[in-house]
């Protein structure tokens, strides 16, 4: 059966302080509520990895280890660890999961971890080889919410996928979404995201993820000096993966339109859309590796 003729079924589950939603297509409900039961399970496990605030996770643990001390990672911790370092490389500090009690200051909270006394950050070393974090500089005090989730979703799908669901929609929070499809001519409809009320992107595979002052206010912070950003008031980020997207959308913030073509340059299918301006959401500038332009009302953006 064509892929575009199946029922759509929905499940939600709260994880990570947000809703986690899945919506997949298939004839058997029952199945694909099995398939949606065996991906909940993954994030429920990561949640216990990555989050912050459990004292016990993996993210946790590495606040408490001192100058020489190594610990031994999960393949999962230690490849959103080593993707998160991937993407503060690629957006030249831009990004930065290095900001734990900055984050926490800008919530009114006190740090879980304060800084140093002479004000340096915290520093590891991964290592491939043996999936550990050896400590060069403490305190480190990670947030990794701002690629965590999008991780999370596509490890989701990796579980749909094993369970041959052919199309499939991974949402978190309402920030970030995935879209899983089947290439080829069964793939069926691609999924209409709207943005800003007015633009609709036609999204097939691949995720689409969003962020900006508006969305986050002073939770937003410069890592080159922790002032809030002052960038658009919404972004948007496409890429390959949800991680990728989570990532950059934060890091579209701070960087310029000329800066932001650049890493659409290196990394292949990533894309930026930013809305300057609150009042004006039908004002979009669409940035791709090859082109800047500003995007026409109601105008459709095709992600493959």
């Amino acid at each position: 059966m064509n892929s575009s003729s199946l029922p759509l079924h929905r499940f939600c589950q709260e994880h990570m302080t947000t809703t986690f939603e899945i919506r997949i297509a298939h004839e058997d409900a029952a199945y694909a509520r099995q398939a949606s039961l065996a991906a909940f399970q993954t994030t429920a496990r990561l949640e216990k990895l990555l989050t912050r605030y459990r004292d016990g996770s993996e993210i946790s643990q590495l606040r408490h280890l001192i100058p020489g001390e190594t610990l031994r990672l999960s393949v999962d911790t230690f490849s959103c660890l080593q993707l998160a370092c991937e993407m503060q490389q690629m957006t030249g500090g831009a990004f930065d999961p290095g900001l734990g009690a900055q984050m926490d200051r800008a919530r009114g909270e006190v740090p879980m971890l304060p800084d140093a006394t002479d004000g340096s950050r915290g520093q590891l070393i991964l290592d491939p080889g043996n999936f550990t974090a050896r400590c060069v500089r403490a305190p480190v005090n990670l947030d990794l919410g701002a690629i965590g989730k999008g991780f999370t979703l596509d490890r989701m799908a990796e579980d749909l996928k094993e369970w041959d669901i052919a199309r499939a929609l991974l949402i978190s929070g309402g920030s970030s979404i995935l879209a899983l499809s089947e290439p080829g001519p069964d793939a069926g409809p691609a999924w209409e995201i709207t943005l800003a009320g007015w633009h609709r992107v036609q999204l097939r595979s691949g995720s689409l993820s969003a962020s900006g002052t508006a969305v986050k206010g002073a939770h937003i912070l410069d890592p080159r000096d922790g002032s809030p950003a002052q960038g658009p008031r919404r972004t948007w980020a496409l890429a390959p993966s949800a991680a990728i997207s989570d990532a950059l959308c934060t890091a579209w913030i701070l960087l310029d339109p000329e800066e932001i073509q650049q890493v659409c340059r290196k990394l292949p299918g990533v894309q930026a859309i930013l809305q300057h301006e609150e009042e004006k959401p039908r004002e979009l500038t669409w940035i791709a590796a090859d082109r800047i332009f500003a995007l026409q009302e109601d105008s459709q953006i095709y992600a493959d």
